[in-house]
């Protein structure tokens, strides 16, 4: 990434002059959702750490037919629960990108784009979502989500293992 420069590009899986260039156009908050079903009062309770769920899905799309363009969001789901199972706070977020995929010829093929789109892309989304989550929480008066880095690799395996 050069200096003032506002896209990042990845190398294609492939390598060589085969591979698509995948740029970074934008990145950005698609929605977000933060509820805390018993404020004030769990305020106002003596703090607990709360007992986390936390689920992360990727999704990605072609903006639309024939676009280089592709629109790859992160989604997290995270509530925050009393030991006695009473829901503290309940967030859910989709941070996106919207990515230009090149390739000479045109579209790369589904199994040249997957691990672009649904591992590699993700993987540079997922620091700002990341910190978004935790300042979400923190700013509804309960400790940061800290979340540690993610496999997407793995995640994408298991994936393709339940389907």
């Amino acid at each position: 990434m050069q200096d003032g420069d506002a896209t990042a590009t990845i190398a294609g899986a492939a390598g060589g002059t085969a591979a698509p260039r995948a740029e970074i156009v934008s990145q950005y908050v698609k929605s977000v959702r933060l509820a805390v079903p018993g404020a004030p009062a769990v305020h106002a309770a003596p703090k607990e750490l709360p007992r986390l769920h936390l689920d992360l899905d990727v999704d990605a799309r072609q903006v639309a037919d024939g676009s280089p363009l592709f629109e790859v969001a992160l989604v997290l789901r995270c509530q925050g629960r009393t030991p006695g199972e009473q829901v503290l706070y309940e967030a859910d977020l989709a941070y996106a990108g919207l990515v230009s995929l090149r390739m000479a010829g045109g579209i790369a093929a589904p199994e040249v784009l997957e691990p672009l789109l649904l591992i590699d892309i993700p993987a540079l989304l997922f620091p700002a979502a990341r910190n978004l989550l935790a300042d979400l929480t923190r700013d509804a008066g309960f400790p940061p989500v800290l979340m540690q880095a993610v496999d997407f690799a793995a995640l994408q395996r298991a994936r393709r293992a339940a389907a």
